[in-house]
């Protein structure tokens, strides 16, 4: 176990070891020192016995155990999976589990309850009393923003009191993608501010995009990154006085996007309804987020799986042609084999009918050379012959067939 970050279930499970053997013990099965684990306990707000506690359960007390603390505050720094509970690891659901149309299908029940429990109570505050750090640094950017180029119209583009205005304000800070007019800022910030700390409590959190080429943020759910941006609907046509005065409606866009891949996408849009503003479909937004991340999360593994077979599969052929071809060289040994072999049989078939010819041969000297001639042929068949393992001067040993089996690799 990594003890750096753990899940909210690694952390129960321990609390429950060192409650049931003493910390040297549980220690010694992780390979730590009981100091070492000491330390990882009191880090993950994991409560100890006391000295003497094993003592008295020895001499037959009972004593009660102090509750595992919820997880809050630094907490959250260490413990993964406190609030989103899944099921099962993801490895072991079936494709079909896994692909379920069913709403949160990899989250537990419980968690699926405290989704709907959670989100169906959250309010968009009437006034922004106490911003997130996000929306706090957000209001200076746009502040400082609005100080620069303010002094920065009434100089010339080429003057040093120009050059001198934008090196005392520097290039712009990347903030939150907020683009409304005046009459809707106030709207735009309590809403954003109200997904924020909403998330947080649900183990998500909001980041600002350093590396964009404009203003960008993203709110982290589970698994998945939700680029968002609060704009304003365009006034289409012709409008009646009393619309025009109204404020525009805002608008809020969310693409979702895997943690691990661009593959995995998905849009969704909200906006100002005459009966319905934004800040009441907050709850909505937020269950939404989590139920399209799941999805997304699902795709994902999906993939995964998706090409981890077709490796595999292209790992098996690879094998089956290595096998082919290693089955084509053992067919060109067994018919170069049978080859050698069947000319070695019509060698020894023609020097026996050649010896019986030698016979009538009269002149002794002829004879002779005849004789010698046969020997050697007779030597050549042997040397052929697969079946047979022969000494050559010129040619070498040759290599019985039993030993070329031998190097096959079945």
């Amino acid at each position: 176990m990594d003890f750096r970050i753990i899940t909210q279930d690694q952390r129960e499970a321990l609390y429950k070891e060192v409650w049931e053997e003493p910390v040297i013990t549980v220690a010694k099965r992780y390979g730590l020192s009981d100091n070492g684990l000491r330390k990882h306990c009191n880090r993950l707000g994991i409560p100890l016995p006391y000295s003497g506690y094993w003592a008295r359960i020895r001499a037959g007390e009972k004593i009660p155990i102090p509750s595992l603390p919820k997880v809050t505050g630094e907490l959250k720094d260490y413990i993964r999976n406190y609030v989103i509970k899944y099921r099962t690891d993801l490895e072991q659901l079936s494709d079909e589990e896994l692909m379920s149309e069913e709403e949160l299908n990899l989250l537990r029940e419980e968690t699926k309850v405290f989704l709907k429990e959670k989100c169906a109570q959250i309010k968009v505050k009437d006034q922004l009393k106490t911003p997130h750090s996000i929306i706090t640094e957000n209001i200076k950017e746009i502040k400082k923003r609005e100080k620069r180029d303010k002094a920065l119209a009434i100089v010339s583009s080429s003057s040093k009191r120009y050059m001198a205005i934008k090196s005392k304000y520097g290039d712009n800070k990347a903030t939150l993608p907020i683009f409304v007019s005046e009459s809707n800022i106030d709207r735009a910030y309590r809403i954003i501010d109200t997904i924020i700390k909403a998330i947080y409590d649900m183990e998500g959190w909001a980041r600002i995009d350093e590396n964009a080429e404009k203003d960008g943020a993203c709110f982290v759910v589970m698994q998945t990154l939700f680029y968002f941006e609060l704009g304003e609907e365009t006034k289409k046509g012709r409008t009646s006085k009393e619309e025009s005065e109204k404020p525009p409606k805002l608008k809020l866009s969310l693409t979702a996007s895997c943690w691990f891949s661009d593959k995995y996408r998905g849009i969704m849009e909200y906006m100002d309804f005459d009966n319905k503003p934004l800040e009441e479909q907050v709850g909505k937004i937020i269950y939404e987020m989590f139920v399209v991340s799941s999805k997304v999360t699902a795709l994902y593994e999906m993939g995964k799986r998706e090409e981890k077979r077709e490796e595999e599969e292209q790992k098996r052929q690879r094998r089956l042609k290595k096998m082919r071809e290693g089955e084509l060289e053992e067919l060109k040994l067994l018919e170069h084999a049978a080859s050698d072999w069947n000319k070695a049989q019509k060698i020894r078939r023609f020097t026996d009918c050649m010896e019986m010819k030698i016979n009538d041969v009269t002149d002794a000297k002829k004879r002779e050379i005849l004789l010698k001639w046969l020997k050697w042929a007779r030597d050549k068949a042997d040397w052929l012959d697969p079946l047979t393992e022969k000494e050559d001067e010129l040619l070498g040993k040759s290599k019985h067939i039993f030993e070329s089996i031998e190097d096959i690799d079945f």
